[in-house]
């Protein structure tokens, strides 16, 4: 049999194997190729990537390559055709751009059948079976989704229009016949949508074509809340209805800007993706003084000024930010902008006003820590430290205070460990990890207290098996006394 495990950097994305094994959950042989990998990894073989093995082929080479593998894999054959014509069409494109040639338009066939093929690969699996493989299929459809995005990016609209026709059509028709339990069939759409709203507003559309298309868009969307997707698609219909000439946005778009933004009536609950799409499309066209316009209008600060940043008006984007801005996230990113920018100092300065906005800081104040100490400014980054730690404990947070506080760290350590008795959580991994870090054997059990996750147990037990024997029996005791009782072999670690 042959099984293909795939990772990402949360562990296991997803497994599969050829055999026939439909009973849910993992087969032994995947299990089998697991324990191999963890215990006995000098038996496995590192291959060298594709591109590696292809580098030395000429052109000739590559073309017979091609033909045997379609020659013994037909299924490959429409994949290969939608492939070539986005790349015949992407690099047209890119000379269109600079000579104003017209575009070549693709033939969008192949990409219906490979959308087609797609979907009905699972129809020789048992339903147990095909469960495991739908967020598999969902990732080779995304993977037609991400050429779409290549012609958008590339400013080609048409052509995107005409791969998310195809896309959307099969998908709509066909997505039902997928197991949608866990969500992800479904979740598809949400991206259609946005992807459906760039091209629009990137294709060079005229009025009736613009009325086509929203047409089409209302009665996928009727389709789709049948089965309780709703939504998915009211960016793209404001797109092709209002394109850019709605009057709102043209007097936006000219530097008239009022509390209404560029809405005529009422702003609606989409305005933010469709201001999103909008920025985007007139970033790549080059259009940035519209595009700061519009940022504005539309309460896009972020956006706003880290694009300030990109167009080296740093004083400009740090008065706005220092006056403006409303939460640490926009902080944070104005800070990351300055510091690409080289205006380290004013990266510093925004990021400390950040600690003082609001939202969750943890993620600034860690930013902030690593960029003052970098920046050789161990003060600022021993302040933000201590920050990061109070807002989210961890143990590497603990460490970094005590990396930075020199002659400080008895003063911090006392009260960094008087905060963490203090502080209450469901779930207290940081509080654990730090006790035991230090020694602290009886903090630790009071951070247990009556949580049974045996995964936070385990290590306090260990650690306090010989100092406090009565209290580590009592805990191994509630661990394995409901398993036995109630026969649950599967939980014996």
């Amino acid at each position: 049999y042959q099984v293909r495990i795939t990772f990402d950097e949360s562990g296991i994305r997803e497994a599969f194997c050829t055999c026939p094994y439909d009973w849910g959950g993992w087969c032994k042989h995947i299990v089998a190729v697991l324990l191999t990998c963890a215990r006995q990894p000098e038996q496995v073989e590192a291959r060298q990537p594709v591109d590696a093995l292809l580098a030395d082929l000429d052109g000739d080479q590559v073309r017979t390559l091609l033909l045997r593998l379609v020659e013994h894999h037909p299924e490959l054959t429409d994949i290969l055709e939608a492939e070539v014509q986005s790349l015949k069409a992407r690099a047209i494109a890119s000379k269109s751009q600079k000579s104003r040639q017209r575009k070549t338009s693709i033939d969008a066939s192949a990409f219906r059948r490979q959308v087609r093929a797609i979907l009905h690969s699972l129809d020789h699996m048992h339903p147990s079976e095909a469960y495991w493989q739908v967020s598999s299929v969902v990732g080779q459809v995304r993977q037609v989704l991400e050429q779409a995005w290549e012609f958008i990016e590339a400013r080609d609209g048409e052509n995107a229009l005409r791969i998310l026709e195809a896309l959307t059509e099969e998908y709509v028709d066909g997505w039902t016949m997928l197991d949608d339990s866990d969500g992800d069939a479904s979740s598809l759409f949400y991206d259609l949508g946005s992807a459906w709203t760039e091209a629009l507003l990137t294709a060079d559309l005229t009025p009736q074509e613009r009325e086509m298309w929203a047409s089409r868009l209302t009665r996928w969307q009727a389709e789709l809340s049948d089965y309780g997707i709703d939504d998915v698609f009211d960016a793209a219909q404001a797109a092709a209805l209002h394109g850019w000439d709605y009057p709102p946005l043209q007097r936006v778009l000219q530097g008239e800007i009022t509390e209404q933004g560029a809405w005529e009536d009422e702003v609606p609950w989409y305005a933010d993706d469709l201001a999103v799409a909008r920025l985007n499309v007139l970033e790549r066209q080059g259009r940035y003084e519209e595009y700061l316009y519009l940022a504005e209008a539309e309460g896009q600060m972020e956006r706003r000024l880290t694009m300030l940043v990109k167009l080296g008006r740093v004083q400009e984007a740090v008065d706005q930010g220092l006056q403006y801005m409303t939460t640490a996230e926009e902080a944070q990113a104005l800070a990351q902008a300055l510091r690409e920018r080289g205006a380290v100092e004013e990266a510093l300065r925004i990021a400390e006003h950040g600690l003082s906005l609001e939202g969750p800081k943890a993620s600034l104040a860690r930013w902030l820590r690593d960029a003052a100490s970098s920046a050789g400014q161990t003060g600022r980054a021993l302040d933000a430290a201590v920050i990061a730690f109070r807002e989210s404990p961890s143990l590497a947070d603990y460490q970094a205070v005590q990396e930075l506080a020199g002659d400080r760290w008895p003063e911090l350590r006392s009260e960094l460990l008087e905060h963490l008795r203090q502080t209450k959580s469901y779930y207290p991994q940081a509080q654990v990890e730090i006790f035991l870090h230090e020694g602290l054997i009886d903090d630790a059990i009071a951070a247990v207290g009556e949580t049974t996750s045996y995964y936070l147990v385990e290590p306090v037990v260990d650690a306090a098996i010989e100092r406090r024997p009565d209290w580590a029996i009592r805990a191994c005791r509630q661990q394995a006394e409901p398993i036995m009782d109630q026969g649950r072999s599967q939980h014996y670690h």
